[in-house]
């Protein structure tokens, strides 16, 4: 877990030191904790990977449309396709990954006049998975944009 850290820290240097438009932050999901690095999340479009943290390890790749687009809040609404890899320390059951669909819907606001860099977010999506049920995940999270 700390080498996680670590290595999010060490991404968060890089991207300072590049001057790229890019949003990192971690989002406390009911299903998982997520990490995320995605596109500029001011733009009509945007895109975003998800690394699951949490007991099982996984992998989500969003893309998202900003419906609303401004200077103080986002909503959003967009797709994931993810993979969600499953391990089993009991002789009967056997590991395997679920290959799932999330439709999020969210607002990011950005209270802060002085910076608009920093957000926090609130999520819902349905989940839609092969091996398991589908159900609804909700969430809380914060963002922050280097630009």
């Amino acid at each position: 877990m700390n080498k996680i850290f670590l290595l999010a820290f060490a991404l968060f240097g890089f991207i300072s030191i590049s001057k790229a438009q890019v949003a990192v932050g971690v989002n406390f999901q009911s299903s998982d904790t997520f990490i995320t690095v995605g596109t500029n999340p001011d733009k009509e479009f945007f895109g975003e990977a998800r690394l699951g943290i949490g007991h099982d390890i996984g992998l989500e790749l969003m893309g998202g449309y900003n419906f609303v687009r401004k200077s103080e809040v986002n909503a959003y609404v967009g797709a994931g396709l993810g993979l969600l890899g499953h391990h089993h320390n009991h002789k009967h059951h056997e590991d395997h990954n679920d290959i799932y669909l999330a439709i999020p819907v969210g607002v990011l606001i950005k209270p802060f006049s002085n910076t608009r860099n920093l957000g926090f977010l609130v999520e819902a999506a349905p989940v839609f998975a092969d091996h398991s049920h589908s159900y609804l995940r909700g969430g809380v999270g914060v963002k922050y944009t280097f630009r």
